[in-house]
């Protein structure tokens, strides 16, 4: 039940996604976001169909009935509920973290879905799944849509433009949200010594961090092969650990065929990622398909090198930061492999000390704070317009 329910709130806003679970990157922020804006004294409603993990106090959960088998059948069945919510409630902003009709504000997590599908057989066209996730995505983008449309990375507006002719003054381009709770601290050793000793690793092992929900999306499969492909006294000297969902069962079978038991630990997705990123030496994100990685700006922010792939939209600030590796497409696992082989084999405090620099010098916490401003400025008649964030150009 939603506790704390204000008498006088500034705005009511309603937040919608399809899903939310406890490590999805989307799903943070939009909590994040939602939490902010319950600080400063406005009335949250958050819709979806399905809701993984605790309730937030002061903001109400509102589980949606969505029937269906598929995905596609239960964002069409949500889409429709949601339309009705708004209809009998009153919100001054509606913002949506998945694609669906009648939105204010749109959050782009994800890519477009007509681009990423073009090069799909014809006959795909006329599948109920297509249809419905192009409509939707439709609802956001054509004329019509939603008023704001904020992207995570800045090189998505082109598709979007290209397939719906969306107005360019409707996009913007957010900084990054990196929670503070990830910066480098005082107690930084605290919590590596603490990290290292809960999972047996000694000063001498080089300790590899992965962090995913998905992950055959976010590449655990390579990262798996580049250590099986290190000189074996290397090999032996370190260790992967991939926090996220349940590890699928040909990752476990890969992971046994290579004899790589004591190197690699897959584990569900946890709360203390602090921890697990100051008891790691390098983080490893080889995703096939991620539209920020802000892992990425979280191991930069812990002062941790990184090696990933630069389909990730926030691959550009490892490259700027210079602390790290970015493998260029088409994706090579041979070099991935020998990126690997090279960073474990020189001293990795150089690349440390440019992550650490670069997150003092950049804002990267600064995303969940401009949004709240944005929907203030949308839904309170004396609210100043949003400071920060880049307004893009067709």
């Amino acid at each position: 039940d939603w506790r704390g329910a204000l008498t006088n709130p500034r705005m009511h806003l309603a937040l919608a996604l399809f899903r939310y679970f406890p490590f999805g990157g989307m799903q943070r922020d939009m909590l994040a976001i939602a939490q902010h804006a319950a600080e400063r004294g406005h009335q949250v409603t958050i819709y979806c169909h399905t809701w993984q993990g605790a309730r937030p106090d002061n903001i109400e959960v509102c589980v949606l009935n969505a029937a269906g088998r598929t995905n596609h059948s239960r964002a069409r069945s949500f889409n429709r509920a949601l339309q009705g919510q708004l209809a009998s409630r009153q919100h001054e902003v509606v913002f949506g973290f998945d694609k669906m009709h009648g939105l204010d504000l749109y959050f782009a997590a994800d890519p477009c879905f007509v681009t990423r599908t073009a090069h799909r057989a014809w006959p795909y066209r006329l599948t109920p799944r297509y249809r419905t996730f192009r409509d939707l995505e439709g609802g956001v983008f054509a004329e019509g849509g939603a008023k704001q449309i904020l992207l995570l990375d800045g090189g998505a507006q082109h598709n979007y433009q290209a397939t719906w002719g969306t107005e360019a003054a409707r996009f913007s381009c957010l900084p990054p949200g990196v929670a503070e709770d990830r910066r480098k601290g005082p107690d930084a050793a605290t919590l590596r010594a603490a990290g290292r000793a809960e999972f047996g690793i000694d000063d001498a092992t080089t300790t590899l961090l992965l962090l995913a929900a998905n992950f055959e999306l976010k590449g655990l499969d390579r990262a798996i092969e580049a250590v099986a492909a290190l000189p074996a006294k290397q090999r032996a000297r370190t260790r992967l650990l991939a926090f996220g969902q349940d590890a699928p069962k040909r990752l476990r079978q890969m992971v046994d065929g290579l004899g790589l038991a004591d190197q690699v630990t897959m584990l569900p997705g946890r709360s203390d990622v602090p921890k697990l990123l100051q008891a790691a030496d390098l983080l490893i994100h080889p995703a096939r398909r991620d539209t920020t990685a802000t892992v990425l700006l979280e191991a930069v922010a812990a002062g941790l090198p990184v090696v990933c792939t630069d389909v990730c939209g926030y691959a550009k600030h490892i490259t700027k930061a210079g602390c790290g590796r970015v493998i260029p497409a088409p994706f090579s696992q041979d070099q991935l492999n020998e990126e690997l082989r090279d960073l474990l084999s020189s001293d990795l405090t150089g690349l440390q000390d440019a992550a650490s620099a670069y997150s003092q010098q950049q804002d990267l916490h600064g995303m969940h704070r401009y949004v709240c401003d944005l929907l203030e400025s949308m839904g309170c008649d004396d609210a100043p317009a949003p400071s920060t964030g880049e307004t893009l150009k067709s």
